[in-house]
Parts: C-alpha cells; sequence; structure tokens
C-alpha cells in the first residue's frame, strides 16, 4: 500500500471511530423531532452537493426548487403523513410542467426536462425519509442497517487492496473488484447473522435473505452514486467527511439499503412479536 493510500487509510479510520458512535447514539436514543431536524440537515449538506454534481441544479428544475425538496419532503413526512408526501410529489411533477410550459422552448425535451427536474428535485429526500420511516419502527433495525451495510464497505475495502484483481464494472467505478464484493457479501451477512442471534431472533432464511438484499441494493447505490459522479467528472461528491468525501459518498449506499429493509419490515417482518 502507497503513502497516499496508507494516509487515505489512517482518515477513514480515525473519522469511523469518532463518527460511528455518535450516529449510533444519535439513532436510539435521540427523540424523533432531534432526529428529524439531522436527518434535515443532511439532506441539506447532500443537496448542495447535488446541485453542484448535477448540471444547472438539475438542468430544469434549478436549485431553488431542490433547495425546497430537501426541506418539504422530510417536514410533511414527519408532521404529517405519507399521503402528504404523495400529494406534495404530485405537486412537484405539476410545477414542473408548468415551468415547462412557460419555458423559452415549451415543446422541446418535455420528458428529458421534467424526469431531470423530478429526480434532481426528490432523489434525496425520498430516499433519506426512509430512515425515519425504519427508526419509527425499530431504532435498533436502523442501527443494523449501519452495521451490515458499513461492515459490507469496510470488508470489500480490505479485500479489494489485498487481492482485488478482475474489476467489477470498471467503466462505471475503475477501483471496484470482484474480489472486494465477494468479500464485502462475506462480512455483511456474518455481521447479520451475529445481529440475529443476539437481538432479533427472526427465521434465519429471511434474515439471510434480508442481508442479501440490502447488500445488493446498497452495492448498486455506490454504482449509482459513481455514475453521477462520472458524469460530473469528479472523484468524490464532496470533501465534508475526511477519508469518506461528502455526504454522498458516505451515505450512497444506505441511502438503497433502507428502502429494501423497510419494505421487509412492513410486510414480512413481524416487529410487534
Amino acid at each position: 500500500m502507497d503513502s497516499k493510500k496508507k494516509k487515505e487509510l489512517a482518515y477513514r479510520v480515525a473519522a469511523g471511530l469518532i463518527l460511528v458512535p455518535i450516529a449510533v447514539y444519535i439513532t436510539v436514543f435521540a427523540d424523533r423531532f432531534l432526529f428529524f431536524l439531522i436527518m434535515e440537515a443532511i439532506i441539506l449538506l447532500g443537496t448542495r452537493e447535488m446541485i453542484a454534481l448535477v448540471p444547472k441544479g438539475g438542468s430544469f428544475a434549478g436549485a431553488p426548487l431542490m433547495w425546497a425538496g430537501a426541506v418539504a419532503f422530510p417536514t410533511v413526512l414527519y408532521f404529517g403523513s405519507l399521503q402528504v408526501f404523495l400529494s406534495v410529489a404530485f405537486m412537484l411533477l405539476f410545477i414542473l410542467f408548468l415551468l415547462k410550459m412557460f419555458s423559452a422552448e415549451p415543446t422541446e425535451r418535455v420528458v428529458e426536462d421534467v424526469s431531470s427536474g423530478f429526480f434532481s428535485v426528490v432523489f434525496l429526500p425520498f430516499l433519506f425519509s426512509f430512515f425515519m420511516m425504519i427508526r419509527d419502527i425499530d431504532p435498533s433495525w436502523l442501527v443494523f442497517l449501519f452495521f451490515v451495510i458499513w461492515m459490507s464497505d469496510t470488508c470489500a475495502y480490505f479485500t479489494g487492496i489485498s487481492i482485488g484483481k478482475r474489476k467489477l464494472i470498471p467503466k462505471v467505478s475503475p477501483g471496484k473488484t470482484i474480489e472486494g464484493l465477494a468479500g464485502g457479501v462475506i462480512g455483511a451477512l456474518i455481521m447479520a447473522f451475529l445481529w440475529n442471534y443476539f437481538l432479533f431472533d427472526i427465521n434465519p432464511l429471511l434474515m439471510g435473505l434480508i442481508a442479501v438484499d440490502i447488500i445488493i441494493a446498497g452495492i448498486i447505490g455506490d454504482l449509482i452514486e459513481s455514475m453521477i459522479k462520472r458524469g460530473a467528472a469528479v472523484k468524490d461528491s464532496g470533501s465534508l467527511i475526511p477519508g469518506h468525501g461528502g455526504i454522498l459518498d458516505r451515505f450512497d449506499s444506505l441511502l438503497f439499503a433502507a428502502p429494501v429493509l423497510f419494505f421487509y419490515l412492513y410486510f414480512l417482518v413481524d416487529y410487534n412479536a
């Protein structure tokens, strides 16, 4: 390992040792309103990164709508309901079509402009909202999600730099390897089954299915963020967290794994038992 990678690793370890206990404490002990405020702050920081990554703040919606969405979606979910949340999504779509209708070229690139605008506004607050919904079910499940994804990322990183040779999808993420992927999956499965043994005690086959699916979703989320960054020609989404980059770099896997876990908890896991 060269000196640059050693320095990067030292930053990652130091940041992890500081941030992991803080994240666990907030998730378990913060009241619902404080957790909402912290999520809102993280979403706003991530929105700043998205505005820089996506040309012209979504190439159609613009930065003002992205800031408004970052505030509106988590707020209506906290104070309102999922129905109100969906109503706000509809209103956003309606506004985007109106903006397109009265733009300089109302009939050019309608689908592309409205779709990119909707994506740029909804992407972060929608996915981060699943953190709040999982925590409302049981904070221990959100901590479980954090540790499974963190273990997957850690094992994938060390396996990749140790024995990684075969590239996973080099056009999307040149640094990721098949060996790193395998190491990440094995590490995350071990973490998931340990949590199940000591805390949850649900059907092991169901736990295995949950773990595999959130790991796959996390890997896809990582690759999706890599595509967005490569499209913007940047290595990291930001430099907020030493050794980890920005908010999007740190939460990319979690953002796509959280909805998958929520669906399992809502439909298949008897979390009231």
